[in-house]
């Protein structure tokens, strides 16, 4: 069982310690190389080891990434990398350079061209250099692809053909080449043991061109080798070039433990290549499970499952899928200008009854094999999920995989050939061909004036499983054209072939092939198969050709090099060493011998180099390039932790090696001193499997459901692990329970179905503890289990689906799985899918995996944490439990004892352990990508630091994201907020090596993220990124991503705008007019877009940078698309993040700052609304800003009062009447808010003073001004009508005056409309002026104005006025 890790949640593996005492295990590093020791490998790939160190002597600057990647038995790979320094000196921002870009005449057909991912493209200066990292693509002649290892396509010795690219060469020499920059910036690390891999070519080196449909550079066929390069010419080293001496105790260091998707028992690791000069690394499972991953940290950046898809037949149907167990073992590999094309090889299990086999178009049944061709494209420098495998075909070879090739051809296409049961060579031509056009969108406005209509279509395709992760469309067209097959003769061996290898050259195609008992050299020329005697040789594991002539030839016990120089006779044995028993070995692209095998309890990667320069096997050599530092033997006395089962913060259920459950919380489990717990009365016989926990429906009571590696099922109670039952039923240990508690399940409610690995099912009631039945396994495994009713449907990997009654318990009828599928379609069915991963809520999850290093894994989702806490309740034994502020302090405190990094700064360490109450804890973190886990030896707190961008970039979010939600108690925000700035800007500058976070992971989680705390922490490790570039990596970055700004509502242009964006808000000068504007454009059009899943986006990014895009675009219609989003009340806005909330804060912000333009805009939309309900939302914004930032709107009252009052014109009615009730709130708003604005009911008068002294007069009945009073000289702080509404009173602190206004109706005023009432004096004095001196209380801010300065009648014609404590009474 595995878990799927959402590619959009911020998911942190914590490791606990794996003793009950927590002191067996110092970090992570022992457990993980324990972990290895115990692995069973089935598959090995090495690259980038064949001289390192000379390699820096021809070139410096150089610095090749070396690795070896072992998978195992259980589905999982160990990565281990080169452990000395090799790289540039660390830097924030480190762009890797990228294969060439095409001329700008001729755009490329995707943002990025890739030069043989997996085989360097680019040539050394000099041609006569025998340790260049990277080797020429000539496919200017038919090349066949050798079958060698990693090496050779990743870093093999460099030839030139001077007849084919004299022109080349020529303007390489002279230094005539471009300089490049990589497709991405998305991994700020320094990648200093990956920088030099792929090296910038001559803008003429290559023979492609930009108008071919695809050029293939270079192809794999060998089942153990990485992509395979393109033929060299004889090269006069005939062995091996002799290793270097490692230059540290161990050449090599364990970087990760990874889980790939759908690792589990039974799903083994068969083949490994690399790619991107070892950046990344695609894994094949036997099962079919197909991803890719990076060998920096692990992380999974495609997957799928590779499924036999029946062939159409006329009529639409497709023909129903042969019984067939396919056990998929090979992968070759073709990379190109713009992709990588992965062909994933199957043959029929061996132990899978062969009658069964369905395809008539086979002679042979066991001898046939399976091809199926995804294409691997890259998002810019791919991050977690950011990849695609995009399904191309598949097609049946009628002949053993092992021998299956490809070969590139002077027209771009491929060549696909194997050997056929009769022994003959077939081939046939491939071409992918092009994708199916994109339909076409109707033309977008660029203006911001309107607002685009919303596309229908979207809701539907959003309901579509084509967006669904994990599904694929079965109606996908296929790519794949393949032609007639040619046949080219018999190779010449009298038994059947094992496997073929291949290696070009000029005077043709050089092929090697052997059987049981045989070795057969051969020359393929264009018309025929020209053989060499044959060899006695039996054993053979695998054949790698070191150059056109010899070939390294591994068995058991040895490793031999042939020389098949001389025409027509036998190959000569040069050279024979023998190697120690291994359990899984590849060969080099020079021949010498990469193997792993465990001695005293430790696993070892061995090294065996031949002395080029004797040919006595004295002189090779075996060196240990990596070495365990645990032994297995000493470890298996102590109990550890098998399985673990997280339900709550307060709850995690332990299960132990020596068959005990344990009762703990998360932060008790993390101590490294041993706490008192809660254990099981009674153990079981073996370590324990598989925990789950069901729910009796008579009683509530919860069910601990389980069992032991030696087939047991047992239930324990969930309060006081009492052993309830127990059984032996199952040979292999239980993999999977599923608890059924839907009243559409017929007679299996209340059950659980206890699933074994080899996919027998046990029927067990909850309620008494029955064992119900069993239904027995098949011979192939179980792929999904179907409910409906009294219907049991399981559907097996060999494409067979068995229907069993649950009534009768019997055996009804076998079908296809094609018919499964239409029965189940029909409804009425609950559906578990056994090889696809679980999927859970709840925020902390276990991992299910056996290996000593995973079993001890808990996932934290740390938004679903924060959410629970931020609601006030969690979820408990006894259902939903409200959390006091005590409570989220401890739970909170908890999860940061966990992710905080002690011992970095002794003074973060004082605040958090005194201040915040955190201690450190006995744990280590890990790093989780769709689908994967990977597992990182951490020898000290700040090892994950230094791993890559991407793992400091979630650290630090989940760190400043638990600290944000601390921050919200007063007594501890100044300690958290310190913290903070620590972790967000001043980490790196005290951890070596330190990897900053990735700018792409931080833009990926703010697109998608639905934290208010995850967010923030976003911004502020997004603004401490952009402050921590150079000039020069700015540009970099800018120039890198504006190319995706202009692509229609992707996600690549969404994560542009982001990157850019905050780089353009804090550094704006350095960014050309034309990117601003495309940024600004972009900001607008998700703003208008009412379908667009970017606004959040464009509202953060309006927020901090509206001072910047007001340049470049129409500033007023960008502000009314905030105030409309501001004021929408439609459903689907009602979002996390709320876009309504986030555009009230944009429009908070951008009124502080831009205040006229704001109030501009404010204005004329209320005056002049492009509708009624326009201006309605116009109003509601104002009365938010009244309510959240008064001071905003101070100095603007006249005008925005006037505004008001304007709208409620009695001329036009329907107007007035829909606006009424807005602007009446808004007017008793501002009456409550701004003591300068006075309102009369009796009268409809409306009072306002301004800035400069004077107070103007306002009709509500008339919506008119009717006149102004002119009386102070400076600011006017209140004014008050008299209970009569005949007085007006107006005091102005800066004058120390209060005057007094006759303010109602008069016989003058019907001669003089307009005009002030007569104030009982000649000129436009007030009616009384009244002074006053209370010293310093009257120097007070406009802030304080609004709440310290008040007006109280007491009589008509007496009033109080209140300022501060001071009371004055005035006569008026």
């Amino acid at each position: 069982m595995s878990l799927k890790v959402n590619p959009y949640a911020l998911t942190i593996p914590v490791s606990l310690p794996p003793c009950p005492d927590g002191n067996k295990h110092d970090g992570n590093t022992i457990l993980v190389d324990e972990s290895f020791s115990r692995g069973a490998p089935t598959s090995i790939i090495s690259w980038g080891l064949q001289d390192p160190s000379g390699l820096a002597e021809t070139n410096p600057g150089l610095a090749a990434p070396q690795g070896v990647a072992v998978g195992c038995r259980d589905g999982s790979v160990f990565i281990l990398r080169a452990a000395q320094n090799t790289g540039p000196p660390n830097i924030s921002v480190s762009i890797p350079p990228s294969p060439n870009v095409p001329d700008p005449i001729s755009p490329p057909t995707s943002p990025r061209r890739y030069r043989g991912l997996g085989h360097p493209s680019s040539r050394s200066a000099s041609p006569s250099s025998a340790k260049s990292a990277l080797s020429p693509f000539q496919v200017t002649r038919s090349r066949v692809v050798s079958s060698v290892s990693t090496e050779s396509a990743e870093a093999p010795k460099n030839y030139v053909d001077f007849d084919d690219e004299q022109e080349r060469l020529r303007g390489m020499l002279k230094g005539k080449g471009t300089r490049e920059r990589h497709a991405s910036t998305s991994r700020t690390r320094p990648e200093k043991e990956w920088m030099a891999s792929i090296q910038v070519g001559s803008a003429s080196g290559s023979s492609l061109r930009r108008e071919d449909t695809r050029s293939y550079l270079s192809a794999a066929l060998s089942p153990s080798s990485s992509t395979l390069s393109l033929s060299n010419p004889p090269s006069p080293t005939l062995l091996p070039a002799a290793s270097p001496e490692p230059s540290s105790a161990f050449f090599l260091s364990l970087r990760c433990h990874i889980f790939p998707p759908r690792s589990r028992p039974g799903h083994a690791v068969s083949a490994l290549k690399v790619h991107n000069g070892g950046r990344y690394l695609s894994c094949l499972q036997s099962t079919g499970s197909l991803s890719v991953h990076s060998t920096i940290d692990g992380s999974c950046i495609a997957s799928t499952i590779v499924e036999t898809k029946p062939k159409p037949i006329p009529g639409g149907k497709a023909q129903p899928t042969p019984s067939v167990l396919w056990v998929w073992n090979h992968l070759l590999v073709a990379a190109s200008d713009e992709s990588i094309i992965l062909f994933a090889c199957a043959s029929p299990d061996e132990l899978y009854p062969t009658n069964q086999f369905l395809d008539p178009s086979a002679s042979d049944a066991d001898s046939q094999s399976r091809v199926a061709a995804y294409e691997l494209r890259f998002v810019p420098d791919a991050l977690a999920g950011e990849a695609e495998l995009e399904y191309l075909g598949q097609w049946t070879v009628n002949g053993p995989s092992n021998s299956i090739g490809l070969r590139a051809e002077n027209d771009h296409s491929l060549t696909v050939f194997h050997v056929d049961p009769a022994g003959r060579l077939v081939s046939r031509s491939l071409r992918i061909g092009d994708r199916p056009p994109t339909p076409v969108d109707l033309p977008e406005s660029h203006s911001s004036t309107h607002l685009p209509l919303p596309n229908p279509f979207k809701a539907l395709k959003a309901l579509s499983t084509d967006n669904i992760p994990g599904t694929e469309n079965s109606d996908v067209p296929e790519r794949i054209e393949l032609g007639d097959e040619v046949d080219h003769g018999e190779l010449g061996l009298t038994e059947p072939v094992l496997g073929l290898r291949a290696h070009d050259g000029d005077a043709g195609t050089r092929l090697c092939a052997w059987s049981a008992h045989e070795l057969l050299v051969s020359r393929w020329l264009p018309d025929a198969v020209e053989k060499l005697p044959v060899v006695a040789s039996s054993g053979i594991q695998d054949v790698r050709w070191i150059d056109h002539d010899s070939c390294s030839v591994l068995f058991p016990d040895r490793v031999a090099v042939y020389k098949a120089s001389q025409a027509h006779a036998q190959p000569s044995l040069l050279q024979t060493t023998p190697l120690t028993t291994y359990d899984v070995a590849t060969l080099t692209h020079s021949g010498h011998v990469i193997s792993t095998r465990v001695k005293n309890g430790r696993r070892r990667i061995h090294h065996t180099s031949l002395d080029p320069l004797s040919a006595t096997p004295e002189k090779a050599k075996t060196r240990a390039f990596w070495k365990a530092r645990g032994d297995i033997s000493t470890a298996e006395s102590v109990p550890r932790i098998s399985t673990t089962l997280p339900l709550e913060l307060g709850l995690i259920i332990l299960g132990y090696t020596d068959g005990r459950l344990r009762r703990t919380s998360l932060l008790e489990a993390a101590k490294s001193a041993d706490v008192p717990s809660q254990w099981s009365n009674l153990a079981l016989p073996g370590p324990i499997l598989a925990l789950d926990v069901a729910r009796n429906s008579r009683t509530g009571e919860r069910i601990i459901v389980g069992g032991a590696d030696d087939g047991t099922i047992a239930m324990w109670s969930l309060d006081t692990l009492n052993l309830c039952a127990r059984w032996t039923v199952f040979t292999t240990p239980l993999s999977r329970v599923i608890s059924l508690h839907e009243e559409a399940v017929g007679r299996l409610h209340g059950c659980v179905l206890c699933v074994a690995q080899d996919g027998t099912i046990a029927v067990i009631a909850v309620d008494g503890y029955q064992f119900v039945y069993l239904v027995p396994a098949s011979a192939a495994p179980l792929r999904r289990v179907a409910i409906g009713e009294n219907n049991l449907l399981l559907t097996y990997a060999d494409g067979r689906t068995r229907l069993w009654d649950t009534q009768t318990r019997e055996f009804w009828r076998s079908m296809s799985v094609e018919k499964a599928d239409e029965l189940v379609r029909q409804g009425g069915w609950h559906e578990w899918n056994m090889d696809r991963t679980l999927e859970r809520k709840e925020a902390l999850s276990a991992l299910g995996y056996a290996s000593p290093d995973a079993a001890s894994i808990v996932l934290l989702d740390v938004p679903a944490l924060l959410k629970q806490l931020s609601s006030g309740s969690a979820p408990s034994s006894t259902g939903s439990l409200a959390l006091g502020s005590k409570a989220k302090r401890e739970k909170i405190r908890a999860l940061l004892s966990i992710l905080l990094t002690f011992g970095i700064s002794e003074g973060i360490d004082t605040i958090c352990s005194e201040n915040l109450s955190t201690r450190p804890a006995s744990t280590t973190l890990g790093l989780a990508s769709p689908e994967t886990l990977s597992i990182v030896p951490q020898p000290n707190s700040s090892s994950l630091w230094t791993l890559s961008p991407e793992a400091s970039a979630d650290r630090a979010l989940a760190i400043l994201a638990s600290l944000h939600f601390l921050a919200q108690f007063e007594d501890l925000a100044q300690d958290a907020s310190t913290v903070m700035t620590f972790y967000a800007a001043s980490i790196g500058q005290l951890v070596a090596d330190y990897q900053p976070p990735s700018l792409p992971r931080l833009a990926h989680h703010l697109l998608h993220t639905q934290s208010a705390e995850v967010r923030h922490a976003v911004r502020l490790l997004l603004d401490a990124g952009v402050a921590r570039l150079t000039d020069g990596e700015t540009n970099e970055i800018v120039e890198t991503w504006q190319q995706y700004h202009k692509e229609k509502d992707t996600e690549r242009s969404a994560k542009a705008i982001c990157i850019c964006g905050f780089i353009a808000v804090d550094k704006y000068s350095l960014l050309p007019t034309s990117t601003l504007t495309d940024i600004a454009k972009s900001i607008a059009l998700y703003l208008h877009d009412e379908t667009s899943p970017y606004r959040s986006l464009a509202i953060d990014l309006c927020s901090r940078g509206f001072q910047v895009w007001q340049q470049y675009v129409d500033a007023v219609e960008m502000l009314r698309a905030l105030f409309t989003l501001a004021t929408t009340s439609k459903k689907e806005a009602i979002i996390v993040p709320n876009i309504g909330v986030q555009a009230r804060s944009a429009v908070l912000q951008i009124a502080a700052s831009n205040t006229p333009l704001f109030m501009t805009t404010l204005a004329i939309d209320i005056l002049n609304p492009r509708s009624v309900q326009h201006r309605k939302s116009v109003m509601q914004l104002v009365i938010f800003l009244i309510r959240k930032k008064p001071l905003v709107l101070y100095s603007n009252l006249p005008r925005l009062v006037e505004a008001i009052v304007k709208s409620l014109d009695p001329n036009s009615s329907a107007s007035r009447d829909a606006v009424l009730d807005s602007a009446t709130e808004i007017l008793s708003h501002i009456v409550d808010t701004f003591p300068t604005v006075d309102f009369h009911m009796a009268t409809q008068r409306l009072a306002v003073g301004t800035s400069e002294g004077a107070v103007v007069m306002y009709d509500l009945k008339t919506a008119t001004r009717l006149y102004v009073l002119e009386g102070h000289k400076k600011r006017t702080t209140a004014c008050s009508f008299s209970p009569d509404g005949r007085r007006l009173v107006t005091v102005s602190l800066e004058e120390s005056d209060v005057l007094v206004w006759k303010v109602g109706s008069s016989f003058t005023s019907l001669f003089l409309p307009g005009a002030p009432p007569r104030q009982g004096h000649g000129g436009s004095e007030p009616f009384k002026t009244l002074n006053f001196h209370i010293g310093e209380a009257a120097h007070m801010s406009l802030e304080a104005t609004l709440v310290n300065v008040r007006f109280e009648w007491t009589a008509d014609r007496s009033v109080r006025l209140k300022i501060r404590d001071t009371t004055l009474t005035f006569s008026t």
